[in-house]
């Protein structure tokens, strides 16, 4: 599956699936229907047949699909059978929030280190997990691996905390710091655009006639 290349939206789309089936599988249904999945999904049950059939046959017909196994299947496809390591950079309002709020529910990811610059913050400790100075965080890169690091800084120091993150090793950010970041070639850069979500909620009422044009 590695070199295949799937849509973004498709990903999306697996991920919501994949999600919801982890819910199901708390609840101990055994056997999910492409309806199932689509109204819990907010996909038409055609859509997710069609997302589900390129890449095999996960269920069979009006039989539906076993939960453990097409959840399996969704993972093996999205890489996510082994989660990567997730540490935030910044212990502020945003950060501490993350830690608390945990990943519970997101198939395995879970938080493994925070740091910060501010050496009052060091030390504290957050759903468990103790605020490191970031001058270890090349050392705490190196010992976790494979990583995914989500910064959560003030504007005005989103460059400097990639560098020191691309420096330390780390491939993959994903920015609560909405400041254009430059990343060299390689490093896979993503924003949490909460602005640019309300947007799309906001032309999905308009265009269905919820709020005045």
């Amino acid at each position: 599956m590695t070199g295949r290349k799937i849509s973004e939206k498709t990903i999306r789309r697996l991920s919501h699936y994949a999600r919801c089936l982890r819910h199901t599988r708390i609840k101990g249904k055994k056997i999910v229907t492409s309806e199932y999945l689509a109204k819990r999904c907010s996909i038409s049950s055609a859509g997710v047949r069609k997302d589900l059939a390129v890449f095999g046959e996960f269920g069979k017909q009006g039989s539906g699909y076993d939960v453990q196994e097409l959840l399996a299947n969704i993972e093996k496809i999205l890489g996510t059978g082994k989660p990567l390591h997730v540490i935030v950079i910044g212990a502020g309002n945003i950060g501490q929030a993350l830690l608390e709020s945990g990943l519970e529910g997101t198939g395995g990811y879970s938080y493994s280190a925070i740091f910060d610059s501010d050496p009052e913050k060091q030390g504290k400790i957050y759903a468990g997990i103790a605020v490191q100075p970031m001058k270890e965080l090349r050392e705490t890169i190196r010992e976790l691996g494979d990583n995914i690091a989500v910064i959560a800084v003030p504007d005005g120091e989103g460059q400097k905390c990639v560098d020191q993150l691309v420096e330390a090793g780390c491939n993959a950010i994903l920015s609560f710091v909405l400041e254009p970041l430059d990343v060299p070639e390689g490093v896979k850069l993503r924003y949490i655009e909460i602005s640019t979500e309300l947007d799309i909620l906001t032309h999905s009422l308009m265009r269905t006639g919820r709020i005045g044009r």
